[in-house]
């Protein structure tokens, strides 16, 4: 037992005095946050080394000093090797992230735009789809070799700061490349409308790039438990039959049921977005997620082939390691 506990001890609990308290606070401040040594403190308090060790010690025993340790973005290696074995992919990136989920997304997002800083090459031809990750992503870029970046969906809702098209231009800033944005929506009424638009000459341009991808950038949405932009956007009648036909999650406006199947082509046509076979073409698809509670909208776009590797938070990591993985020749580009 210690000097100080000890102390405490004998005197059945009682909390120390106004004297003493005051002591301990003048010694963690001088040894914590002044940086001196013990026997400096020890000097300045005009006590022993020893009695500034039972201070300190006092001083951490009562919540007066208490110590964290600030582990946000830091990566998670073997929980990494174990995820991407675990879901058949060929990289996984975990970070501890801790807070709101506004905070997680963040942390995950600038693990994503490390990877890219240190895994692009010049000349690549960069997709990037829509989500509060991928935006938190494009804000912390670092530079990048020279690729070009084209929009692989239209836009949803007005917020522009989150707009794909926005997140476009952010990260070709960052790599002097070409940005091929797309200015439509990502969801139209019904798909006369839609083609309409994808004959537009911009439109079209955009649409073109999709076949020469070299590595695709997309968020994941889940919609059981309900935690996606685009469900949230949808009539009350499209998420009827969404709900009816087994959606479990969905990237790029490409819905899969647990099983990792392609659900609701028809919506498809409605949509402005890369085609499940354009990304499943797509050499590295890269997904980002943050959130315990998208582990199974993960494992379904595993089983569909849509992402390669997966930058992700220690939570949904360990959720996700709970639950039943991916059989390779599945996850093998969606051959279920």
């Amino acid at each position: 037992m210690s000097g100080y506990s000890a102390h405490m001890s004998e005197r059945r609990g009682v909390p120390p005095s106004g004297e003493e308290r005051a002591l301990m606070v003048r010694a963690a401040r001088h040894y914590y946050v002044d940086d001196m040594s013990k026997m400096q403190t020890a000097d300045a308090l005009g006590v022993s080394r020893f009695k500034v060790a039972r201070l300190l010690e006092g001083a951490r025993e009562l919540g007066i000093v208490t110590i964290t340790v600030d582990d946000a973005g830091v990566p998670v290696p073997e929980l990494a090797d174990a995820l991407a074995a675990h879901l058949g992919l060929s990289r996984a990136v975990v970070v501890e992230a801790h807070g709101a989920q506004a905070e997680v997304r963040h942390e995950v997002g600038a693990a994503a735009a490390a990877l890219l800083g240190s895994t692009l090459r010049q000349g690549e031809v960069l997709g990037l789809a829509w989500g509060r990750t991928l935006t938190g992503m494009s804000h912390s870029m670092p530079p990048l070799p020279r690729v070009d970046v084209v929009q692989l969906t239209g836009a949803l809702g007005t917020d522009l700061e989150a707009s794909p098209v926005e997140v476009v231009r952010r990260v070709a800033l960052r790599s002097g490349g070409s940005a091929q944005p797309i200015f439509a929506p990502l969801v139209l009424d019904d798909p006369r409308t839609a083609d309409a638009l994808r004959r537009q000459t911009d439109v079209a341009g955009a649409l073109r790039m999709f076949d020469h991808l070299t590595t695709a950038v997309v968020a994941v949405g889940s919609w059981d438990p309900p935690n996606s932009q685009l469900l949230t956007a949808l009539s009350q009648e499209d998420r009827q039959a969404m709900h009816e036909a087994g959606v479990r999650a969905e990237v790029a406006a490409i819905l899969v049921s647990d099983t990792g199947e392609v659900v609701s082509p028809e919506f498809a046509r409605r949509c402005i977005s890369i085609g499940v076979d354009q990304l499943r073409r797509t050499p590295r698809i890269v997904a980002a997620a943050a959130g315990a509670d998208k582990a199974r909208a993960v494992t379904a776009i595993a089983r569909a082939g849509l992402c390669t590797e997966l930058v992700t938070d220690r939570a949904l990591a360990e959720a996700v390691l709970s639950l039943d993985g991916v059989d390779p020749a599945v996850a093998e580009r969606g051959t279920a």
